[in-house]
């Protein structure tokens, strides 16, 4: 199982204002990206983002998906 450190504390607005700092999904290289932040209750965060890749029949879809947060 994988530890989200503290991820599920953190308001989805933040998590997805954070994600609009990255550069496109499509583009981006395959690592990870992590973003700092201030995410309200939760106080300064870094956030860690990978991209995912969608499927639905012959067509595709890049995101950004948040699998990790951490007090900073």
């Amino acid at each position: 199982m994988n530890d989200n450190g503290i991820l599920a504390e953190v308001p989805g607005q933040y998590v997805a204002q954070a994600a609009q700092t990255l550069p496109p999904a499509v583009t981006a290289e395959d690592r990870d990206y992590d973003v700092v932040i201030d995410a309200g209750h939760a106080g300064r965060v870094r956030l860690f983002y990978r991209k995912q890749k969608a499927r639905r029949g012959k067509f595709s879809h890049w995101f950004w998906l948040a699998h990790r947060a951490e007090r900073v």
